[in-house]
């Protein structure tokens, strides 16, 4: 598994502006590293496009994130075909 946490630290602005305009309807983020751009996502169908094997735990980690408050980030890698998604607290949004 890959670390993306310094990547998803340059987007960190964007995706908390992002969240603020458009947190109440609990979105997907993506920071899509190749085109340098955040992307937020309708949850139900991003998930939905994920392979069955991710699918259900997605959705679980997705429920918990959200019911703590929290923001689901998920990182497109396509130059070493990785999507990975990162889990951030209420905490970590007050930042």
């Amino acid at each position: 598994m890959r670390d993306y946490e310094k990547q998803v630290s340059r987007f960190w602005p964007t995706i908390m502006e992002a969240w603020r305009s458009h947190g109440a309807k609990q979105p997907i983020i993506e920071c899509d590293l190749a085109k340098k751009k955040v992307l937020l996502y309708d949850s139900t169908e991003y998930i939905d496009s994920l392979t069955e094997r991710t699918r259900e735990r997605t959705r679980q980690e997705f429920a918990r994130t959200m019911a703590e408050g929290g923001i689901m980030v998920f990182v497109k890698d396509s130059k070493n075909r990785v999507l990975q998604s990162y889990s951030f607290s209420g905490d970590k949004m007050g930042e």
